[in-house]
């Protein structure tokens, strides 16, 4: 768990759900959230460029919708995503694939 101030200026933050390192993205008031690993090199997601609610890999520039968290560029390749909700000033994100209730 985390809060919305951890959130840095570009609207994202990295936190640990279920020991795995889960980059979270603000675009459009919304937060979404995937594996901050990229498959290919295991490049931090959270310090790529994003574009819309595309993200590249710092390191090869792979691209992942943030959404779905599928890879346009190669078909069949995804990171993990993880549902976020917010409750008050806390950001709450699954490790299930459902979020838990308030």
């Amino acid at each position: 768990m985390a809060t919305l101030d951890a959130l840095d200026a570009r609207g994202r933050a990295v936190v640990q759900v279920a020991g795995v390192a889960v980059a979270l993205f603000r675009v459009n008031g919304e937060l979404h959230a995937v594996a901050d690993a990229c498959p290919h090199r295991a490049g931090p997601l959270s310090e790529g460029d994003l574009v819309g609610y595309v993200v590249h890999c710092p390191l090869h520039t792979w691209p992942f919708d943030i959404r779905t968290g599928l890879c346009p560029r190669h078909p069949g390749v995804r990171v993990p995503t993880f549902q976020v909700r917010v409750q008050g000033q806390h950001i709450l994100v699954a490790a299930s694939g459902s979020v838990p209730p308030p």
